[in-house]
């Protein structure tokens, strides 16, 4: 699938610089000649690395200040039952003391993205994440200093599993905007989901109690801040609207049926999957575009409820015209490839340009801004990669963040229409 939105920070997004070094001493590498760049030519990240994604998801409620200072507050409540310096005498093992650390120091850096951010939804998940990290090295030190157990920790997820049970099955799907509606229920459905389905933490160092333990508290605060935030925005949504304003589970039910349906008949229409062993970039981009064309109408049926069925729909479409966009361009003599530092340049900031574009130019730009903050964070794994190349580069190298500012493009471009299409189908 896609890269999806990642919630770790430090993915590397900043302008670039000019020209193609020159090439005069290839001449001098024989039979094996290829075209080169120098990588520090290349669009380059913030020196700190932390530069974010130029576009954030957001939802249709009025977060309030004071719900995220209560968020930063429990981080600093977590974060003030550590020790002022973890030492061996406090924990022996190396390894465990540089893991609690580095989550403590993880905790402060989100509390920092969290000032930062775009939108306050967005503020409201980095402060999600602090208290996640703040609550691993929390946990890990009460094992230590409190002998705190692992079942202590298990029962404190339970309870939030309890939690997600109740609001699950008060959850209505109120609105009288279906659009609106659509994307705080699907926030809601998706949260609760992550909690309902009650997977293990993912435990890999069985050999140290303090991990395992520590593991399960950060488990156990995901749960509880999940939850916590999908009744504040439930609740927040509800108040906001008039009373008596009836659900629109009906025809956010009636909609993702619809464009299911559309979906399958594009995918009858895709052509067959290529079958080249070796692909260059434009079979790459074909392959990845189509696949994602042809799964499309199951992330609609198969999605935690009818308002993420209708946000993965608006997805989907964007994906099938993307791909009719795509086919469009190779039959124009497209290659997607970069033969200099300025192709590169240009195709990037082409991506840019067209994410800010379609959220402008989208009839409902609160429902193009889910796939476009994708978008973004497509550029920001392609700027990432450019970050990571040293010295002189083969630019058959630089295929791999080529397609990802292609893809996005692609994308983006495709995201008024397909946002049309989804508005007409709820009446919205």
């Amino acid at each position: 699938m896609r890269d999806g939105s990642p919630t770790r920070r430090g993915f590397l997004a900043a302008a670039g610089t000019t020209l193609l070094a020159g090439c005069g001493s290839l001449e001098q590498l024989g039979e094996d000649d290829r075209e080169t760049v120098y990588a520090h030519e290349l669009p380059q990240a913030a020196e700190d690395g932390d530069v974010e994604p130029i576009l954030g998801e957001d939802v249709p409620v009025d977060i309030e200040r004071t719900v995220l200072d209560e968020r930063r507050q429990r981080v600093t409540e977590l974060l003030d039952t550590l020790p002022m310096a973890f030492g061996p005498a406090d924990v022996p093992n190396g390894y465990v003391r540089e893991r609690l650390v580095g989550a403590a120091e993880d905790a402060t850096e989100y509390v920092d993205d969290a000032r930062t951010a775009e939108t306050r939804l967005s503020a409201l998940e980095s402060l999600r994440e602090a208290r996640c990290q703040a609550r691993y090295a929390a946990t890990g030190w009460a094992f230590v200093d409190e002998e705190l157990t692992e079942s202590a920790v298990q029962a404190d997820h339970e309870a939030a599993v309890d939690d997600a049970e109740s609001l699950e099955s008060d959850h209505e799907y109120v609105g009288t905007d279906p659009v609106d509606a659509a994307l705080v229920h699907a926030r809601v459905e998706r949260n609760l989901r992550l909690v309902l389905d009650n997977e293990p933490p993912s435990i890999y160092a069985r050999e140290s109690p303090l991990l395992t333990v520590a593991e399960w508290g950060e488990h156990a605060e995901t749960a509880r801040a999940r939850v916590a935030d999908s009744r504040y925005l439930y609740d927040r949504f509800t108040s906001s609207l008039p009373d008596d304003p009836g659900t629109v589970e009906e025809t956010l039910d009636a909609a993702a049926e619809s464009l299911a349906a559309d979906l399958r008949e594009r995918r009858e229409e895709l052509p067959p999957e290529p079958t080249e062993d070796d692909y260059d970039l434009v079979d790459r981009l074909r392959y990845d575009l189509r696949d994602e064309v042809e799964w499309s109408a199951e992330r609609v049926t198969e999605a935690q409820g009818p308002a993420s069925a209708v946000l993965a729909a608006t997805d989907g479409l964007t994906d099938s015209l993307a791909f009719d966009r795509f086919k469009e361009r190779v039959d124009d003599g497209e290659s997607f490839g970069a033969e200099s530092v300025a192709d590169v340049r240009e195709t990037r900031t082409t991506a840019l340009d067209a994410i800010r574009t379609a959220l402008s130019e989208s009839p409902r730009p609160a429902l193009a801004r889910p796939v476009l903050a994708e978008a973004a964070w497509t550029v920001a794994w392609a700027d990432e990669s450019l970050g990571r190349f040293h010295g002189e580069v083969d630019v058959r190298r630089l295929d791999d963040p080529m397609e990802r500012y292609a893809t996005a493009t692609l994308r983006a471009r495709s995201v008024p229409t397909a946002v049309e299409q989804v508005v007409d189908v709820l009446g919205g």
